[in-house]
């Protein structure tokens, strides 16, 4: 299974690189230019990048990592008198972790 290695930015420009690179290909007649530039899009669009995994890189930022590592749940926290009330738990999930502090 391949997992994202690819950060925001990088796959943004990643992108609008291979699509440039595809528009390019197709004006001067270049096939190489084109597939390459779709390679490029495949790249940003499933946000992993063959190269990268294989020297085992990555251009995630932490704050990727960490809203991958902890997948879509998120807690959102209600303070009174410095204390913790309650844990709301929005993504619906049924998870374990929104039980009461």
């Amino acid at each position: 299974m391949c997992v994202k290695n690819v950060g925001r930015t990088d796959a943004y420009i990643r992108i609008s690189a291979g699509l440039m690179l595809i528009s390019l290909g197709i004006m001067k007649h270049k096939g190489c230019l084109a597939a390459l530039g779709s390679l490029k899009v495949a790249e940003g669009v499933t946000r992993y990048c063959p190269v990268l995994d294989l020297f085992n890189c990555s251009t995630m930022s932490d704050e990727e990592l960490l809203d991958e590592a902890l997948g879509s749940c998120v807690l959102d926290v209600e303070e009174d008198d410095d204390e913790f009330e309650e844990l709301e738990h929005e993504c619906g999930c049924h998870c374990d972790h929104h039980a009461e502090a």
